[in-house]
């Protein structure tokens, strides 16, 4: 079954009598894995679109409750939430928010179960972690196996010991305004699944989403208090 110049797989037939196959049946087997190839395709294209569409129905339904929320992102940060449960097949997901006068870490949104197990934790001394480190310089963190990966910090790793729901992945998209941090979105996906690149670049638009939310609040309030 070739793809182009790329092979994707094979048809075999095998039988009972020891007899060599003609060309008339060599060139209708060659038709079957035509056949075969336009099947894939076709399902690869419809699912491709499916998925395209689904990702871009959820980034215009954030931009719609951003322009109807203008005063509080807390609206926005729900939307976004519930679009990664639904898009990523997520079992936790929510924001962590930077509070730089208190040189803090907090929770600003969370979906799911573990909200409560997260606040016995956050907020959290604004030191030099790995996600503070992440978000200061605009990259993403994807594990792909929280509990037992070789590549996962032992921060993030002692979070997941003290969360207590099994092992799981998890992705961080860093939010930036003007060059400076000022949290993540973050997912957890059980049972560990890696991310996609495609994954990870949806979640970023989403990181870059609930930012606008922040500041469209924030100076609206700003002008409404100078206003006043």
């Amino acid at each position: 079954l070739l793809r182009g110049d790329q092979a994707i797989g094979a048809l075999v037939v095998l039988r009972r009598e020891k007899q060599a196959f003609d060309d008339k049946h060599i060139g209708l087997l060659r038709t079957f894995t035509e056949q075969a190839v336009i099947a894939i395709e076709n399902a690869r294209l419809f699912h491709e679109t499916q998925e395209a569409l689904e990702r871009q129905t959820a980034t215009a339904e954030v931009l719609k409750v951003i322009s109807g929320s203008m005063t509080d992102a807390a609206p926005v940060f729900e939307k976004i939430l519930e679009s990664c449960e639904r898009l990523f097949s997520g079992t936790e997901q929510g924001i962590i928010l930077i509070d730089k006068d208190n040189a803090l870490m907090r929770i600003g949104a969370h979906r799911g179960s573990a909200r409560a197990a997260l606040d016995q934790m956050f907020p959290v001394k604004l030191t030099d972690t790995p996600l503070h480190k992440a978000i200061r310089e605009h990259q993403v963190l994807n594990y792909a196996d929280v509990l037992e990966g070789a590549d996962v910090p032992r921060e993030v790793r002692e979070v997941g010991d003290r969360l207590d729901i099994g092992n799981y992945s998890q992705v961080f998209a860093p939010m930036q305004w003007e060059g400076e941090g000022i949290g993540a979105l973050y997912i957890i996906r059980m049972p560990p699944a890696a991310f996609s690149d495609k994954e990870v670049a949806l979640l970023e638009t989403f990181a870059d989403q609930a930012v606008i939310a922040i500041q469209n609040a924030r100076l609206f309030n700003e002008t409404k208090e100078a206003l006043e």
